[in-house]
Order: structure tokens, then sequence, then C-alpha cells
């Protein structure tokens, strides 16, 4: 796997940059001389956090959200992210390409930290000098490094092969695993591709493995893997397996824990996007003003305080506009109502979205870069997920899925009235409230696939200023269910440099 290994070489020469640099060559330190005390271990750990950073954040987000329904690109977009927009992604489309060569790249890192880890944890063994908080940190490390592959393993089976469904899955295509550290030039020794039930069975090792040995107490919006992390990612891959009743038991445990609560008010709703207050978040990423997340805003807002105008790049659809109530504070903090203004004077009054504002504090000038401190795990996401088991079957039923929902918008809709919720209109209300709950968040794009009705893009704010209004490629965008692109093709260069997948490329796409 040529082009995996290259991202795995320079990655690895990052990792080394705050080791001790004096025996070798950063490229060809072995996994067996990489860890030699507590604080060489623990500089791995905080670059796999420095890897999350970055998969959590940017392309890794708004790919998806691009691709799906509920954007309008503008006529000042420039055809950023265009060939996703449009349905015309290819195997040399640069959204695919990244996302599969950075996964392999950090999945490297993480293969060649458990060898390292698991050498040193011998030779303190063998010499019995391992003392037991010396062990209960080395553990954690352990299982940071199994929970990051797993989650990595899970954006790459998500992206790059059907949705999972059992009755398929074993004969449907997974991804290439690789789960040692051992890069070689000789294509006899790449991996194929497994299928799509043993790829999902390696996710949930790994994930089996991570909760093992993380042992991190849970704390609103921690920094690092806590046991409740785990709980949260294995309710998400429970979710996109259709195992209602695994996604049920851990968002479950999650939401009656009471540890997470819903903001107070809409000032404290604010501070959770704007300022990262943590509130709300079972882990949100460490960030800072030099150790910065990607901006996860492909240009929504892109305001100019020198020209006092906004040209943002894509605009929320009024079909997602028509999704909130006026006292809904997702609405009132999550959008800004502002006067957009492109060349030759073409105006329009249009809801931008405003999810990822910018945190003050990371700015390096008077303009703000967008960038905040990503959370991917919420606890809002949490009572959706058990609202859908319930509503397929976990205990509970319909009528606890029902109050699931109507306690969720009773935190985020001033004066807001319950109402019950059965069959059909429940399972589409609870489809509604993950759009108005987690919108750009990196969600919908996955979550239209394991619907499988296809979509149809939503109406423009404005056909003033979106890009070619009511043409069936942009605004009018309609896409079948069967439509080969809900799967996005292995990378060209990986097909050519590696003959163990040579004819398993994704149905639709070229070999070349």
């Amino acid at each position: 796997m040529r082009k995996i290994t290259i991202s795995i070489l320079a990655l690895l020469s990052l990792v080394f940059t705050g080791c001790d640099m004096n025996k070798m060559p950063a490229s060809t330190i072995r996994p067996d001389e990489a860890v030699e005390s507590m604080m060489d271990a623990s500089k791995f750990s905080n670059y796999i956090y420095a890897n999350f950073r970055g998969i959590t954040s940017g392309s890794y987000i708004y790919a998806g959200e691009i691709q799906a329904d509920l954007f309008n690109a503008t006529i000042g977009f420039g055809n950023n992210g265009g060939d996703l927009y449009r349905w015309e992604i290819t195997t040399n489309s640069g959204d695919a390409s990244n996302l599969w060569g950075g996964a392999y790249g950090v999945i490297a890192n993480n293969n060649f930290y458990l060898s390292a880890l698991n050498g040193y944890i011998a030779k303190r063994q063998a010499a019995g000098d391992l003392t037991a908080a010396d062990s209960t940190t080395l553990m954690q490390y352990k299982g940071e490094a199994f929970f990051s592959r797993a989650y990595m393993y899970f954006q790459l089976a998500t992206y790059f092969c059907q949705d999972y469904d059992e009755a398929s899955a074993a004969s449907d295509y997974g991804v290439p695993i690789v789960t040692v550290y051992d890069p070689s030039s000789d294509a006899a020794t790449y991996p194929g591709r497994p299928t799509l039930a043993e790829t999902f069975e390696f996710i949930n090792s790994d994930l089996d493995s991570a909760e093992m040995f993380i042992n991190r107490a849970p704390a609103v919006g921690d920094n690092y893997f806590t046991t409740d992390v785990v709980k949260a990612f294995r309710a998400r891959v429970a979710l996109y397996m259709d195992d209602y009743q695994t996604a049920g038991k851990y968002s479950k445990e999650l939401v009656e824990s009471g540890r997470y609560p819903f903001v107070a008010d809409t000032a404290a709703y604010r501070k959770l996007w704007l300022n990262d207050s943590g509130e709300e978040c079972i882990m949100q990423v460490f960030a800072s003003i030099n150790e910065l997340a990607n901006s996860s805003s492909y240009g929504y807002i892109s305001y100019s305080p020198t020209l006092l105008r906004y040209r943002p790049y894509y605009i929320p659809t009024q079909t997602v506009m028509n999704l909130f109530d006026e006292n809904d504070m997702r609405l009132t903090i999550g959008f800004i109502n502002e006067i957009v203004n492109y060349s030759g004077g073409i105006t329009a009054q249009v809801y931008m979205c405003n999810k990822f504002p910018g945190n003050p504090e990371f700015y390096k000038g008077v303009e703000s870069n967008y960038v905040n401190s990503p959370k991917p795990f919420r606890i809002a996401e949490q009572y959706l997920i058990l609202a859908e088991a319930c509503a397929n079957g976990f205990e509970g039923g319909e009528s606890r899925a029902s109050d699931l929902i109507n306690e969720l918008r009773a935190n985020r809709i001033s004066g807001y009235s319950s109402t019950s919720y059965v069959g059909d209109q429940l399972r589409q209300e609870i489809r509604d409230e993950r759009v108005r709950e987690l919108f750009a968040e990196g969600f919908r794009f996955l979550d239209l696939r394991r619907y499988g009705n296809g979509m149809d893009r939503g109406e423009g704010q404005s056909s003033t200023v979106i890009y070619m209004p009511g043409q069936s490629t942009t605004e009018h965008l309609s896409v079948m269910a069967d439509n080969y692109r809900w799967v996005w093709p292995i990378p060209t260069a990986e097909i050519t440099s590696n003959p163990q997948i040579e004819g398993q490329q994704n149905p639709g796409y070229s070999e070349n």
C-alpha cells in the first residue's frame, strides 16, 4: 500500500519531534526503541490527541454536509466543494483521497504506538519496577490508541463502504485492516478488503479493548477519552449498524447518568459554541491559539470586518430554516440573519450557519478564523440515539422515545409544550430533531445513507444569491437511494499501488 506507507512516514516524522532525537533519525526509529520512559509514553499520548483534533474538524466534518441536502452553494462559492455539491465525486477527488490517506496515517501511528507501549510495558514488568500508578497510566494510553484506531476505521467504513446491513454485510466489501506497523515496499504483503461484517467486528473489538483499558473518570467537557466517551462512541457505532439494543444500552447509561445537564439558557448556549464552554459535552477536544483545530465552517459566514460584508460560500436551505421554531435557541444562536453582498451589488437577507463562529481566544488578528474546539460527543446526540433505539424496540418503546424528544425540545425552545408522537410521525420527528440539533456537525450525509430513501436538496432561501437556482444539479438536485455515489471511491493512487485490491473498487467508479 504505497500511498498509505508514504502517509505513515510523513506522520511519523511529526510523532518524534518531541522525543529524544539523538539515537537515530525519526523515520528509522523502531517501535521497540521509541518509548523508554513514562515521558516518552506521554508524548505519544499527546500526539494521539493532536491527531484527534484534526480528524474531528475541517473537511472531516463539512465534506458530507456539503454533499447532502441542507446547504445551497452561493454565487460566491468559487466551486469550493463543487464536486461533492453536484455529486460529481471521482476516484481523484481530493476529499476522498484526503480522508483515506489521513485515516491510514492516523491508524499507522496508533499501530506504532501500541507496539512501542507493549514493548515498554514488557521491559518494565521484566525488570520488576512497573508500579501500580504507572501501569494504570499506561493502560489508559493503550486504550487511547485502540479508541483512536476504532474511530478512524469507522470513518473509513461509513464513507468507503456500503451502509451496514446485517443481511449483506458478510458479502459487502469492508476496508483494508492494518494492525501492525510494518511499512514495506513488497506489494505482496499489502492487505485486501475484508467483508464489511469483518470490518465492523474489528471496530467493535478495538472498542472492547478501549473499554477495558481506558480508566479516566468522566467529566463534563473533558479533553481526554474517558469511560463515558467510549460509551458515547459505542452507541453511535451501534446506531449505524442498526443494532438498536446495543445503541440503546450505551446511550441510556449516558442519558440517565445526569452527568451532562443541558445548558440553562441562551447565554449559556452561546458560550457553548462561541467560547467552547464545554457544557453538555461528553468530550470537547483541546484546542488553543497555538494548537488550533481546522475550521469546520466551510465559508458559512465569510465576514470581512474591513469591508463590512458577508460573502458565504454555502447557506442553509429554506427547508432547513422552516424546521425551527422562532423561540428555538438553536435558531437564534446557531444562525445569523444578515444581508449578504456579492460582486455587482447582488444582495439578499438570509440565514447563515453560525455553529462555528470562532472562539475569540483563537483569533490571530481582528478577524475570526472560524475555529472552535471540536465537540465530537455531546449529550444531545445520545438523547437522539436513545430515542431512535426506543422507537425501534428498545426498552420503553415509542412512549419513551416521544418523551426524550420532548425533553430535548423543552431545553431548547422557550415556552415549548409537549406533544405525544407515535408511529411514522415519531420516526420523522426524530429525524427532523437530528437536523435541528446536529446541523452542520458531520452527521447528515451518513444519516441519509442509512435512511435509504435518497434525497432531494432543499429549496434555496433566495434565488438571487444561490448558485444556478432551479437546476437539477444544484438547488433541485434529486438523488435516488441506489446512486453509487452514496459510497465514496477508493482513491486511484491506492488502487494502482495495491494489487490486493485490484478489482475491488466500489461499484460505479473506474479503477483508474
